[in-house]
């Protein structure tokens, strides 16, 4: 879809507005008009960055413990990412009253309306077509509809769309033809959308089609829910730098925090001497994602509702103070988070700081770039939370609704916990890279926790190892988390995640420094995508994640 945008003269923002909603088409399990995202946008002939978060909303009618009934027992199914207290039938993170307020919709109208060339109709156009012609199922969207086919049976009427005939969709084969699947219902929705923008979907038919569909079963958002929606958006993005290149992230709720915080620690090294994926670097950038995942456990939330030393967390003169405390040669016995607030404004800490506990999601999200020949960029996320989101379709729509309380504690009195009109915070660490005031490099990635060490190791292998992009992703990574999110004092997590493909020396050598090395195979380490520019040539460069169904065209 983007590349037909391209073709027709759109730019970076027509495409990646239109690959988006393609996208929302035939990524049943990531991407819907139901979920939500963010974007961070760089328009070069402005030389200015705009960040827009469209995640969504939980409903104003969400209450903290609007799940305690449905507590199960300390230690008895325990949310399968977060590890807090399970519900009784997964209702803290699946069904009808798990839904929130969908920004996608709105998220992709403002980008093409303040940004775009194109009109709705026309970026939209590919996305119809998707619907009403069917597409093919490959075999990585068979296999994960087939493993989930259990939770897709309880909410229908999402079984009658993935599973035609009661079983999962065929892949091509030598044997068979794939299953082709058809949206009709979403196809229509996608009309109106193109005919009368983000009002036809928050404050016209579509919501209250999407209410009718919902409420009956248990959904607490309400028609307000929606008509009160809008995106946040920041005139600038969170602005670091490393090595004389100027980063910008998506401010606030995301990953980029720990991205510069990362980077910030391993601007005091040689990487260079200490050779690529050797043990001394891995153990280098593990002990630095120690320090930065120690201090968003403790620190992070939603700066709308709670004091978050941003300004702290991100500053040289943090990182000078914190690099003294890694240990170079072993894994320290324990860890505790550093103090940012010194370096917040005032340098008090406020009486109401709380440690606000863990936050995020899976590999079931979308991240797409795009880079047009006038040094326009783009990086954008748009997810469903968990894989297939709620589990829940309004049949009316045909659109898929993202579980919003899942990135929640269902246990009341912490700063995690579910409340009205919260947003959901993710690990997606949108980042864009500058040199010299030149546009380089757009880069994300799926993955949930592993999003930010996958970002961070990309964009060392690029600059400070000199690799080009494709390289850079394809190399082998690690991923540490350093402590538990639920205690992130004291006793440290010792499990060090390392690409197989690492050489048999390196993680002896990891092991004998005191890490609990556990080999997984590539593809397990967040998927980045991302394009990066020839400063020389200003030819453009794609890279993504081989082992899935990504892909990097341009002409």
């Amino acid at each position: 879809a983007g590349l037909e945008i391209f073709e027709k003269g759109g730019n970076a923002f027509d495409a990646a507005v239109a690959t988006s909603f393609a996208s929302c088409t035939c990524e049943p399990a990531m991407a819907s008009l139901g979920g939500g995202g963010a974007a961070l946008i760089y328009l070069a002939d402005e030389d200015q960055t705009v960040a827009i978060e469209f995640e969504g909303r939980l409903p104003r009618a969400a209450t903290e413990d609007m799940f305690v009934p449905d507590l199960l027992p300390l230690g008895v199914e325990p949310h399968p990412s977060f590890g807090w207290r399970g519900t009784r039938n997964n209702v803290g993170w699946m069904g009808y009253r798990s839904l929130g307020v969908p920004g996608q919709v709105a998220g992709l109208c403002q980008i093409l309306e303040q940004f775009g060339t194109m009109s709705l109709e026309e970026v939209t156009a590919p996305a119809i077509k998707i619907c009403e012609e069917g597409y093919e199922v490959n075999g990585y969207y068979a296999l994960m509809i087939g493993s989930d086919m259990k939770l897709l049976q309880q909410y229908p009427p999402i079984d009658k769309l993935l599973l035609p005939g009661g079983y999962p969709p065929r892949p091509a084969s030598a044997y068979n033809r794939p299953t082709v699947i058809v949206q009709k219902e979403l196809a229509e929705t996608l009309r109106k959308i193109a005919q009368s923008g983000a009002d036809a979907f928050y404050r016209s038919d579509i919501a209250k089609a999407i209410i009718a569909d919902t409420q009956p079963h248990g959904s607490i958002v309400t028609l307000e829910d929606y008509a009160d929606y809008q995106p946040r958006t920041y005139d600038d993005g969170l602005v670091g730098s490393y090595r004389g290149y100027k980063l910008v992230c998506m401010p606030e709720v995301f990953g980029g925090i720990q991205v510069l915080q990362t980077l910030n620690l391993l601007e005091g090294f040689d990487l260079t001497a200490l050779g690529h994926n050797s043990p001394q670097l891995l153990h280098l950038i593990a002990e630095c994602f120690r320090r930065a995942w120690v201090d968003r456990f403790r620190y992070m939330g939603d700066p709308e509702f709670e004091d978050v030393p941003i300004e702290g967390l991100i500053s040289k003169e943090y990182a000078d103070e914190m690099r003294k405390y890694l240990n170079l040669e072993r894994v320290p016995d324990e860890i505790r988070p550093g103090n940012p607030w010194k370096y917040q404004g005032d340098g008090q800490v406020p009486e109401a700081a709380s440690p606000p506990g863990p936050r995020g999601e899976g590999r079931n999200t979308t991240h797409l770039c795009t880079m047009d020949k006038d040094g326009n960029m783009v990086s954008m996320v748009q997810t469903l939370g968990g894989g297939f989101g709620a589990y829940v379709m309004s049949g009316s729509t045909g659109i898929i609704l993202r579980n919003y309380t899942n990135l929640f504690n269902p246990e009341p009195g912490t700063s995690n916990s579910i409340g009205p009109w919260k947003r959901p915070s993710s690990h997606d660490s949108l980042t864009l890279v500058f040199k010299d005031g030149q546009p380089l490099i757009t880069i994300g990635a799926p993955g949930g926790r592993r999003v930010i060490t996958s970002v961070v190791q990309v964009l060392v292998k690029v600059l400070d190892f000199g690799m080009g992009i494709q390289e850079a992703i394809a190399a082998p990574r690690i991923h540490i988390e350093g402590s538990d999110p639920k205690v992130p004092e004291g006793k440290l997590v010792r499990e060090l995640f390392v690409d197989s493909r690492m050489s048999p020396k390196v993680v002896k050598e990891l092991e004998r420094r005191g890490h609990q090395v556990v080999l997984l195979p590539d593809g397990n380490f967040a998927l980045p995508v991302a394009i990066m520019r020839g400063l020389q040539t200003g030819k453009l460069h794609g890279g993504v994640t081989v082992p899935t169904p990504a892909t990097a065209i341009g002409y």
